[in-house]
């Protein structure tokens, strides 16, 4: 059974720095004959640590506290009913105690036969968790089917849209990022280009989920996560940004996460309790940046993914799967990642 360690970085670093000494140690014991034995592994336990520290200064120069202390009216734009509780369950819940009000908008009902309304059933026991009651969620059937290209339904989401803006009059809005992880995710976070206007006031803001980017620089948990499986243990971090943006880490108390959790188990159909364990962390927020010229959340020519999928070609799968793991593209568009361009203009153009 592997070890499992959750959100808290230095735990991992500091088992990775354990294993160098202790190899350094037996380096340093046994006769001289017998050192070529650990050496090898000691140097490469010792890069993994030094990586390690490294990727917890990345963490302490990427990421701040962001205080959420007053009531506010909250708009969050989810494509799919858990998504918005593992963006801002906690947050939801928090704003919700303070007397805020709270606005959630599906926008891509379950293509499943039955699953839909299943879905929608769980979306409302996880809000009556954090006090928010059914008539504030919107249900609305805006983006194209996961496989399909629809240009012209993403263009009248565009007004749909504004009217669920204009109607709830937002202080603040949220939407996933737009990072590659699943192609619904990155609909909506890049329909708000084409939603906000110049002259509005309320604060917007991207929450990251998952997705196929690898960085040295921009996802240090996840490069904590790679280093901590030759060590057997698995470390389920929270999710990083995709550039340089700080991410925000609200403030939440017990209170906050345990409704979180809660939220979370709801979600039976997408394995709540497993939802409740990898994502109960506190809610993360990067400020948005307005991008007209967005075409795809990361440069794939140079991405880690593209090297995983060129050692896939090379090498046998599995092996490379086990010993360089990443989701293999974006949901929706598979061995590939979003291009926005696709989705907004079409694939004729």
């Amino acid at each position: 059974m592997k070890l499992r360690l959750y959100f808290e970085p230095r735990t991992p670093v500091f088992l990775l720095g354990a294993a160098a000494a202790a190899l350094w140690g037996a380096f340093a014991l046994l006769p001289p004959g017998w050192r070529l034995i650990p050496l090898p592994l000691a140097l490469f336990y010792s890069a993994l640590f030094a990586i390690g520290l490294w990727c917890l200064w990345r963490i302490a120069r990427l990421e701040r506290p962001m205080r959420w202390d007053r009531p506010q009216r909250l708009l969050v734009l989810s494509p799919h009913e858990d998504d918005c509780t593992i963006m801002a369950g906690g947050l939801g819940a928090r704003n919700a105690r303070l007397g805020g009000a709270t606005c959630i908008a599906y926008l891509a009902p379950d293509e499943k036969p039955g699953m839909a309304e299943v879905r929608a059933r769980e979306a409302s026991a996880a809000w009556r968790i954090a006090g928010v009651a059914d008539d504030a969620l919107v249900r609305l059937d805006l983006l194209p089917a996961l496989l399909a290209r629809d240009p012209a339904k993403l263009r009248a989401a565009v007004g749909a849209l504004r009217s669920v803006v204009d109607a709830f009059g937002p202080t603040v809005v949220i939407v996933p990022m737009f990072e590659g992880g699943h192609v619904q995710h990155d609909m909506t976070a890049a329909l708000l280009d084409e939603v906000v206007r110049p002259d509005d006031r309320f604060a917007v803001y991207e929450a990251p989920e998952y997705g196929p980017f690898v960085s040295l620089a921009y996802t240090p948990h996840r490069i904590v996560a790679l280093c901590a499986r030759w060590l057997g243990v698995s470390y389920y971090g929270v999710p990083d940004g995709v550039d340089g943006r700080p991410v925000n880490r609200v403030a939440l108390d017990a209170a906050d996460l345990a409704a979180k959790r809660g939220m979370l188990a709801a979600f039976a159909s997408q394995n709540g309790a497993s939802l409740a364990q990898t994502c109960s962390y506190p809610d993360r927020l990067v400020p948005w940046r307005r991008d007209a010229a967005r075409a795809t959340p990361f440069d794939f020519g140079r991405s880690w993914l593209r090297f995983v999928l060129w050692a896939r070609g090379v090498f046998p799968a599995k092996i490379v799967d086990r010993l360089f793991p990443v989701q293999l593209g974006t949901v929706g568009r598979a061995d590939a990642i979003t291009d926005w361009r696709e989705e907004w203009i079409g694939t004729d153009r």
